[in-house]
């Protein structure tokens, strides 16, 4: 199987986001060798992102987050 389809929150699109554009370039070149251009997911993301209704944004009731720093 090289495709599937998975349920993701507009949440964890955001985090997706968040953690592409905090790559180095070095690391994005690293991932595009070995998976694809990661400009071009990101671009994914984004447009599924923004059709996403992030007006239930709702961090406070999301108690088992934690941060990983």
């Amino acid at each position: 199987m090289i495709e599937t389809n998975i349920l993701i929150n507009v949440q964890e699109v955001g985090i997706l986001l968040s953690a592409l554009e905090l790559l180095e370039l070095s690391d994005e070149k690293l991932i595009a060798r070995d998976y694809g251009s990661v400009p071009v997911l990101y671009n994914k993301l984004s447009n599924v992102y923004e059709q996403m209704d992030s007006s239930d944004f709702r961090r406070q009731n999301e108690h088992y987050v934690e941060p990983s720093f």
